[in-house]
């Protein structure tokens, strides 16, 4: 306010000088002595007004995101660009999986659109502030993930992990999906809200994010996500997707039925 005020006061005598040279100089000689009065004032001012522009600048608060959480975004839109294109079809890759996004409130949005699939990721205050040098549009991306209520998570189970025979449909395309942090009623992490299941975002057991950091190719366009819940049973899978432990081989009873080993045989590919 200080600096403002000390504009003003140089401004309003400008103003009065002007008019009084306007009403009361007639000669040509003394108009033009006026002017390179207030032309020389002006370039004083020049030389100030910048200094001012300035600090406001450096009075803009810088909006971030820990750069941990920063590196896996990155490490994520890398992979995903990866598993794009022709031949890409049923394959998996995997992009490292997020540390907990709590610290910093960061969380990312997956959002469809006619031609690609805009990525955008928030943080600073509240979680609510765009971080603008994180978005991304991903040329010939869709969004999908392995869960819904025609039995995509089974049928997926059934074929990938089991060897059974492939039927449709085994993942679901979506037009939106959040991929967030949460805490309450004993269950801390990450997880996924997938807007097209009309349901709110809520600490239950199906929509934790424990993949392991893989990702699913059906075609090579849409990318799926895997939803996963907590129960710890490597063979139960529900609408809400496939159990945590089908990707993180800690908690397994039978590591055969895991994605990680069944890439190992050869019996899955890698997208590559």
């Amino acid at each position: 306010m200080a600096t403002v005020s000390r504009i003003i006061s140089y401004i309003i005598p400008l103003v009065l000088l002007v008019l009084v040279g306007v009403i009361f100089l007639s000669e040509a000689g003394a108009w033009g002595d006026l002017k390179e009065a207030v032309l020389s004032i002006g370039e004083v001012l020049n030389d100030f007004l910048p200094k001012f522009s300035i600090g406001l600048e450096e009075q803009k608060a810088e909006v971030a995101i820990p750069d941990e959480h920063q590196q896996s975004i990155v490490k994520l839109t890398e992979t995903i660009s990866s598993m794009l294109g022709p031949g890409k079809e049923n394959c998996f890759a995997n992009y490292g999986s997020f540390p907990d996004l709590g610290e910093g409130g960061t969380s990312l949005t997956f959002e469809s659109k006619s031609d690609h699939t805009a990525l955008t990721v928030y943080g600073g205050a509240g979680g609510k502030q765009i971080i603008t040098g994180l978005y991304k549009e991903i040329p010939s991306m869709k969004p999908c993930v392995i869960a819904g209520t025609f039995g995509e998570s089974d049928r997926f189970f059934e074929h990938f992990l089991i060897g059974g025979k492939l039927e449709h449909p085994y993942y679901r395309a979506v037009n939106f999906l959040t991929i967030y942090y949460t805490s309450g009623a004993g269950i801390d992490g990450n997880h996924i809200y997938v807007a097209d299941f009309g349901s709110e975002p809520v600490n239950d057991e199906g929509d934790n994010l424990e993949d392991g950091g893989w990702l699913f190719t059906p075609d090579g366009e849409h990318i799926c996500f895997f939803p996963t819940d907590k129960s710890g049973l490597v063979f139960e899978t529900s609408d809400d997707g496939m159990a945590s432990a089908i990707f993180l081989e800690k908690r397994v009873v039978s590591k055969e039925r895991t994605i990680r080993y069944r890439i190992n045989i050869g019996e899955l590919k890698l997208c590559s």
